[in-house]
């Protein structure tokens, strides 16, 4: 593996990502018998992670029917594994194609600027780096914080508590049921917020692709025959052709980008025709659980230190994660719009007819910036971002009002 001054590779933050999804079984070969010994151990996967939790959800939910303090409690839970287990469906069922988003990031298409663009990709990848560890700090901190309730119970002399909700159809206060479902439990969120992590950072490692391959775009039409310098009033014919040849030369590399151009809105287009939908979802459920967290701590009574600081790193976590999406999708529009001056930022003064009707081309379409919607309802922004978190507040007033 190829590396620089002790960094990673480009790209490696997608690999990073794609590896977790691949050993907790949501990335399954395409053809050969291990395929289906893969998927075989993908169903027990999903079961022990999610499966179990699920139901248990589910079924806490219909048994505590119209106790509005228990729903709210085991909804926050819901909401999330049920969003995770879309995301595990759509990574599943659409692994082809993003399987082909994944061999355009590392095709020679998009990495054939490696030695003069190395800044640029190294710089790329490790934003994707610095977006999974602080993400996943947010998640790591608030799942070991309940994982780790049941002892803290026991320490403290209070009863015994499972680290989640859920309705199960036997006694769990007693040993050895006690200790199977609260390891069950433990263990379980801790792997799914490393998979849940993963799959997000899959999604937003290829928009910082998307960002990185418009960067190099944008500094190689600037860099189209600002080298050349043709300040000689007397110049030989054997100079005039090495002109003609420079100017040539130029449209082609014109030509190049405008290649580029397209792959990268293709690639942006199936990003969003991919991961638009559940985006959207994530955005909605984590709008209600962001309000109903902080409606959960404004009624406690009693404040446990590891289960407060659980659930305020889980609603930082749940904050980042909307952040991050809404980042992305405006460093994708910004990176876009710059097209535009560097179109001007190139020597197009002194070249051809040609060269200038396809630059002003490219520049009519760098005015269409490339974006990035929740659903094709709202744009990944920063507005959006604040939009969210207000409404989430509004919500919060409004349980605050009919608890009071």
């Amino acid at each position: 593996m190829r590396k620089e001054r002790g960094m990673s590779v480009p790209n490696f933050h997608l690999r990073v990502s794609l590896t977790i999804v691949y050993f907790l079984g949501t990335w399954p070969p395409h053809t050969g018998t291990y395929r289906f010994l893969y998927l075989l151990y993908t169903v027990c996967s999903f079961t022990f992670i999610l499966g179990i939790l699920l139901a248990a959800e589910i079924a806490n939910v219909f048994m505590n029917w119209g106790d509005m303090s228990k729903l709210v409690a085991v909804a926050t839970l819901l909401m999330t594994n049920c969003t995770h287990a879309s995301k595990v469906i759509v990574l599943l069922r659409r692994q082809m194609r993003i399987q082909a988003l994944l061999d355009t990031a590392n095709s020679s298409a998009f990495s054939r600027y490696d030695k003069e663009q190395k800044d640029l990709l190294i710089r790329y990848t490790w934003k994707g780096i610095f977006h999974h560890v602080v993400y996943q700090s947010f998640g790591a901190i608030a799942v070991f914080c309940w994982g780790i309730t049941p002892i803290t119970d026991l320490v403290a002399g209070r009863s015994r508590r499972l680290p989640m909700e859920g309705w199960y159809p036997y006694n769990t206060t007693m040993t050895p049921a006690f200790e199977i479902t609260a390891g069950h439990q433990g263990i379980a969120i801790i792997i799914a917020c490393f998979h849940n992590v993963a799959m997000d950072t899959l999604i937003t490692g290829l928009i910082t692709v998307a960002c990185c391959q418009l960067a190099i775009l944008e500094r190689h039409i600037i860099s189209i025959d600002n080298d050349k310098k043709s300040t000689c009033k007397v110049q030989s014919d054997e100079h005039k052709l090495s002109v003609v040849k420079g100017k040539i030369r130029s449209y082609q590399l014109l030509k190049r980008c405008a290649v580029h151009s397209n792959m990268i809105s293709h690639f942006t287009s199936e990003i969003q025709n991919i991961f638009g939908t559940i985006i959207f979802f994530q955005f909605l459920s984590n709008c209600v659980i962001i309000c109903l967290i902080a409606f959960n701590l404004s009624q406690m009574k009693v404040y446990i230190p590891a289960v407060l600081i659980g659930m305020l790193t889980y609603m930082c976590c749940m904050t980042y994660q909307i952040f991050i999406f809404c980042w992305h999708g405006n460093e994708l529009y910004l990176h876009s719009m710059r097209l535009v001056t560097a179109a001007y930022s190139s020597n197009w003064i002194s070249n051809t007819e040609a060269f200038k009707r396809s630059l002003q081309i490219m520049m009519i379409k760098a005015h269409r910036p490339l974006t990035l919607s929740a659903g094709k309802v709202m744009l990944l922004s920063l507005d959006t971002f604040v939009q969210i978190m207000r409404m989430s507040y509004s919500i919060f007033t409004v349980l605050q009002g009919s608890a009071a």
